[in-house]
């Protein structure tokens, strides 16, 4: 039974890393963790099989160690998958006064899939919060040079946001850089925000912002916008850096790639987590 029970999942994994290689290509980025997970299934599988059949060619304690270490692992990697898709926001959060668009790499001069669908989710946003301001981030550049923020604009631009909506972040080639450096851009645009707003209320007495509605103290909530695959771990960084009051907006992800791009969090998740960055 347990035998089987691991051929099964080696074959499974093994069909997962063909139709990623098929649909996405064979250079996908850590396309290869499939293949890992299906040789580890399927020599556990054989240690198994071969200690029933020769109990006395093979020590017990290799194939129970390779058990309890497939069976560690997938309850480690499970537990993950369960904290980045059930933390992911059902509806996003209206009214907030900046957005960071989390980049995603790019090779050619138009966005690719994933950046593509955040995008899209961007967009839609704006066009139902007019007074959000989106912080494009992302400094990695393509074949041509071109930072992932300023393709991220371009293609805004085309889905018809308005320019004075954006601001770009082109110095991040990280998902911590992303947050760390929107978090200065935000801070540096708050503060001169603050200045003019000073030198407006110089000019009238003391009294009348009050009466026209203007308040002196400001709350300015953030918004992170990524996949909903990667949301779990940006937000957590976020709050790691001290974001206080951040909100998730999550913008679908392949269907196809899905699963893939969840594992591959999750092994970030846990490397951030040993690195403590997390």
């Amino acid at each position: 039974m347990l035998t089987g029970v691991l051929a099964a999942g080696a074959v499974i994994c093994l069909a997962y890393f063909i139709v990623i290689g098929v649909y996405a290509g064979i250079g996908t980025a850590y396309a290869s963790i499939w293949l890992f997970f299906a040789a580890g299934l399927g020599v556990t599988g054989w240690s198994v099989y071969y200690y029933q059949k020769h109990p006395r060619k093979l020590p017990l304690r290799l194939p129970v160690s390779l058990v309890t270490l497939c069976a560690t692992g997938m309850v480690i990697l499970l537990a993950l998958q369960i904290l980045i898709i059930g933390r992911v926001p059902q509806v996003a959060e209206s009214g907030l006064e900046y957005v960071i668009v989390l980049g995603a790499p790019v090779r050619g001069e138009a966005p690719g899939t994933t950046l593509r669908l955040r995008l899209d989710k961007a967009a839609e946003y704006l066009f139902q919060n007019p007074e959000t301001i989106l912080i494009l981030s992302g400094g990695r550049t393509n074949s041509q040079g071109e930072p992932e923020a300023v393709m991220m604009k371009r293609y805004l631009l085309l889905q018809g946001v308005p320019e004075e909506r954006m601001v770009l972040e082109t110095s991040s080639l990280s998902t911590m850089e992303n947050i760390a450096y929107s978090r200065l851009l935000i801070d540096s645009i708050k503060q001169k925000k603050k200045e003019e707003n000073h030198q407006d209320e110089r000019a009238l007495p003391a009294y009348l912002p009050s009466v026209l509605g203007q308040s002196r103290q400001h709350t300015y909530q953030v918004g992170i916008l990524t996949s909903n695959f990667h949301l779990y771990r940006a937000m957590q960084i976020a709050k790691k850096q001290g974001m206080e009051g951040i909100c998730g907006i999550a913008s679908p992800s392949d269907r196809i790639l899905f699963v893939h791009f969840c594992f591959r969090d999750g092994l970030a998740v846990l490397k951030e987590r040993l690195a403590g960055n997390l």
